[in-house]
């Protein structure tokens, strides 16, 4: 156990002027491991870290000196000056994971946190539970490497995130870094052993860090590649929001939204007046920087087999890149789950769709099971991915691509970038604490038994290594009325402005926790931005609210 800043547990109604929502207090607080909140992610620096720790040491021994000489000894709650203090660095922390995901006609007016343990949510009840936040159950992922000789096995307490995979991979295949990185080569987990015939990028879709301890006897695959591999304790991400669309372009980029361009799953677009999903209409263009999977592509003039599959198109595409559709490109193979049968579709100018995944439709599947699944109706190309079926069906239609393709047959590195689905729909709609998600994660696990069984036949024994990230979390069940709801808070929204119409262009995924608003309506009514994050900021669900000038003065504030 150490000390640091945790928050009151005790939720109670917003004190006039109170930063927060949750007082924070001076006590102990349990090990990252355990997914609290941690000094490391409140405390928001090494540095206020270190001094908080150092003003306790210095208490504790005054108050051991203090006993010896009769004297009471000093309080050893902190000084109003350093909750304070440690309050601003946390605002500030939340601010700069913002402005790295910043991007001009793309993010929104105004921005929100949800109070820790709190989310915004739909009505929808496959997505129950919502995502979105800077607190450690959607920040803390995994982060493990896992291929001798090529990986150093061991645990690793340095920072890992998720913009450090692509130069790493990059690094192990001997290709050339890219200018637009700002991740780094996890140096402590490679022995400079040559070059694999196959690397494969699993990122387990909101897959939290702490399920390898809590799932540990459903997951012996993952447990022993975990004992095996490089384990990165201390990974997380460190934008915002954290959802699949931008995890998985930091993943695939190694860079940030405020370069790579996508930064929320859905936004709005002032143009057309419509919302729009990440790559809309399978549309790539939306990212602006080069994947790892692009300059490999170009860089082996397509001699990389090259494989990207998922469980969305905003997924796919972060992961793989542009193929073809880049100048000089070839066609990758790359496809994403989609359509109302369960199937699977792509881009065909950008990339080929795998001739394994004809033969793989989701319809059959949940028809075969009757259409239910632990009592739940899962016969619905939507409600069909939040069952343990779907993580086995995604699995082994990727095993029928990776077998067909003519992976592992040359000393020329071959990639092969994978998301799961599984655990984050099936914890959207049941939680991660549910026998739903132990269900799924004891799927996915022998599903990976199977994969590297596969990697060994199709590169040979020690010839491959795997990598195994997330794109986010998941929080668990809130406190009563800690499920707040969207259209709960247009309303509100609308009638403390009522002056300035139907403003709100789009606030329809909590996750995004960041509102499109119409700004020229609010000017002509004599409402200010700063006035609608004062009025969000002081609802009980949220413990902050920037507005788009705040976030971009923080974006100009950042080291390259």
């Amino acid at each position: 156990m150490t000390w640091g800043l945790a928050p009151n547990v005790a939720f109670t109604q917003r004190e006039p002027g109170a930063t927060f929502g949750a007082s924070l207090l001076w006590s102990p607080v349990v090990d990252d491991a355990t997914f609290g909140a941690s000094p490391h992610l409140l405390a928001g620096s090494l540095q206020l870290q270190v001094m908080l720790r150092a003003a306790l040491l210095l208490t504790l021994l005054l108050g051991a000196s203090c006993a010896s000489t009769g004297l009471p000894a000093p309080a050893t709650q902190p000084s109003p000056a350093m909750e304070n203090r440690a309050a601003a660095a946390t605002r500030q922390q939340w601010l700069d994971m913002f402005a790295r995901s910043y991007f001009p006609g793309r993010s929104g007016q105004v921005f929100v946190v949800p109070r820790q343990g709190w989310f915004v949510t739909s009505r929808e009840p496959l997505y129950a539970f919502m995502h979105g936040s800077p607190h450690a159950y959607d920040t803390r992922i995994p982060m493990l490497l896992y291929g001798a000789p090529f990986i150093r096995a061991g645990q690793f307490n340095t920072v890992a995130r998720q913009q450090d995979v692509a130069p790493t991979v990059g690094a192990l295949i001997g290709a050339s870094p890219l200018p637009t990185y700002t991740g780094r080569i996890l140096t402590d987990a490679m022995t400079n052993s040559g070059r694999p015939r196959v690397v494969t990028i699993f990122v387990l879709d909101a897959m939290r860090a702490d399920y390898f301890d809590k799932y540990a006897s459903v997951m012996p695959t993952l447990s022993r590649m975990r004992k095996d591999g490089a384990w990165f304790a201390q990974a997380e991400t460190n934008v915002m929001p954290t959802v699949t669309g931008v995890g998985h372009a930091n993943i695939g980029t190694g860079t940030e939204p405020r370069f790579h361009g996508i930064v929320v799953n859905t936004l709005f677009n002032r143009s057309t007046g419509k919302s729009q999903e990440a790559y809309d209409r399978l549309d790539t263009r939306e990212l602006m920087t080069l994947t790892l999977a692009d300059a490999w592509n170009l860089a082996t003039d397509g001699k990389a087999v090259i494989i990207g599959q998922g469980g969305a198109i905003r997924a796919t595409v972060g992961l793989v890149g542009r193929g073809a559709c880049l100048i000089s490109g070839k066609r990758v193979l790359a496809a994403s789950y989609g359509g109302a049968d369960g199937g699977w579709e792509t881009n065909p100018e950008c990339y080929t769709m795998p001739e394994a995944l004809k033969r793989f439709v989701g319809r059959k599947v949940w028809e075969a099971a009757n259409g239910t699944w632990m009592g739940h109706d899962i016969a619905s190309a939507s409600k069909f991915r939040a069952s343990a079926l779907f993580q086995q069906y995604e699995a082994e239609a990727l095993m029928a691509v990776v077998n067909d393709a003519a992976v592992g047959a040359d000393d020329v590195s071959d990639l092969i970038f994978v998301n799961l689905k599984g655990p984050d729909y099936t914890s959207h709609a049941h939680g991660p604490d549910s026998a739903e998600q132990s269900a799924t994660l004891a799927e996915l696990d022998r599903q990976m038994a199977a994969y590297l069984a596969l990697m060994d036949k199709k590169a040979g024994p020690g010839r491959h290594v795997t990598v195994i990230t997330a794109d986010h979390g998941m929080p668990t069940a809130p406190p009563v009325g800690g499920r707040v709801y969207l259209d709960d808070l247009v309303a509100q929204l609308s009638k403390r402005f009522a002056a300035a119409g139907t403003f709100v262009n789009y606030y329809n995924d909590g996750a995004n926790n960041q509102l499109h608003l119409d700004t020229a309506r609010l000017q002509a009514a004599g409402i200010s931005l700063r006035d609608v994050a004062t009025f969000l900021e002081s609802l009980e669900v949220f413990d902050a609210a920037f507005t788009e000038d705040d976030v971009k003065a923080a974006q100009a504030r950042l080291p390259r």
